[in-house]
C-alpha cells in the first residue's frame, strides 16, 4: 500500500526520554505505537520499570520481523524473548506469585504487507477521522473509585493542589490494579483483558482493523491522548485544556491517574500520524 510518517511524538510524562514507558517503532514493514504498563511496584528490572522493559524488548523484536510475519507470528516471538528475559533476570517466580511484576505492555501496530492494524489492549487508532478504541471495562471501574474517592477527599477539605503532591485517590486504587494483574490474558473472566506479557494472547480477542484501500491517514497512538485528534497539535492542545481544566483527571476524564506534582501530564503519550500513498 505504501505509506509517509507524517507527524510523531514520544513524551514521557516526566519529561525524561529515559523513564518514558511509551516507545514506537518506525520502519517500511510496521509501524507501532507500544504502552508498556504503568508500574504498581516500585521494582526497577535491569534499571528499567517493568513496563519500559517489555515495551523495548516488543520494539526490538518487531524491528527484526519479516514483512510477512502475521500476527500470531510477531506474539509468538515477542513472548519467546519475554520469557527469555523473565529466565536471564530470574523472574517467573516472583511472576508467579505477584502477577504485577510481570512486565507488560499494551500495542496498536499497522502492517504495510496485510494492510491491517492489529490492537492488543487499550491502544488508539484513528483512520480517517474515525477512531478505533479498545476500553477495558477494568479501567472503568477504577477510574471512578478514584473519582468517588478524590471528591470525598476534597469534600473533607483537601485542595486540588494538595492531591496534586499526594494522590490519595491512586493509593486508594492501588490494590484494585494490582489484582488486575491476575486477570491478564484470561479469556474466561469477566473482567479478563488481553496484553502482551510473555504468555498467551486469545488472538479472538485481538481487534483487527483492515485498512480500507482508499484510506488517506491513519493515527497510532496511546492513552496518554485522552482525545485522539487527526493532528498532533490539535491533540497536544486538547490535552493541555484538560492538564488545566482537570489536573487530577477525575471530573472531566475519569482515569486510575491523574497529574503529579512536576510531571508534564498525567501519562507518557504517543501520537504517529501516517499519510497512506495507495496501492
Amino acid at each position: 500500500m505504501g505509506f509517509t510518517v507524517k507527524e510523531v511524538l514520544s513524551e514521557g510524562k516526566k519529561g525524561d526520554p529515559l523513564l518514558n514507558e511509551d516507545l514506537y517503532v518506525s520502519s517500511d514493514r510496521f509501524v507501532a505505537v507500544i504502552d508498556g504498563a504503568t508500574s504498581v511496584s516500585g521494582k526497577m528490572i535491569a534499571g528499567q520499570t517493568p513496563g519500559r522493559f517489555a515495551a523495548e524488548i516488543i520494539k526490538q523484536t518487531i524491528e527484526g520481523l519479516a514483512a510477512e510475519a502475521s500476527l500470531e507470528m510477531m506474539v509468538s516471538q515477542i513472548n519467546v524473548n519475554l520469557q527469555y528475559a523473565y529466565l536471564k533476570y530470574d523472574l517467573l517466580n516472583e511472576i508467579e506469585e505477584k502477577k504485577w511484576m510481570a512486565p507488560s505492555a499494551c500495542l496498536v501496530i499497522y502492517s504495510d504487507y496485510y494492510h491491517e492494524v492489529w490492537q492488543i489492549g487499550d491502544c488508539q487508532l484513528m483512520i480517517d477521522g474515525q477512531v478505533y478504541s479498545n476500553d477495558k471495562e477494568l479501567d472503568n471501574i477504577t477510574a471512578n473509585a478514584r473519582s468517588l474517592f478524590l471528591e470525598a477527599e476534597i469534600k473533607k477539605g483537601k485542595t486540588i493542589d494538595e492531591l496534586i503532591e499526594h494522590d490519595t485517590g491512586w493509593e486508594f486504587i492501588r490494590t484494585l490494579i494490582q489484582q488486575q494483574y491476575f486477570l491478564q490474558n484470561d479469556s474466561d473472566n469477566q473482567y479478563g483483558y488481553d496484553v502482551i506479557n510473555g504468555f498467551n494472547v486469545d488472538f479472538t480477542r485481538v481487534k483487527t482493523i483492515k485498512i480500507p484501500v482508499d484510506a488517506k491517514e491513519i493515527i497510532l497512538a496511546s492513552d496518554g491522548y485522552p482525545f485522539l485528534k487527526d493532528t498532533l497539535e490539535e491533540s497536544e492542545y486538547v490535552l493541555s485544556k484538560l492538564i488545566k481544566e482537570d489536573p487530577l483527571c477525575f471530573r472531566i476524564y475519569k482515569s486510575a491517574k491523574g497529574l503529579i506534582k512536576g510531571n508534564k501530564s498525567f501519562d507518557d503519550r504517543t501520537y504517529v500520524k501516517l499519510e497512506m500513498s495507495g496501492t
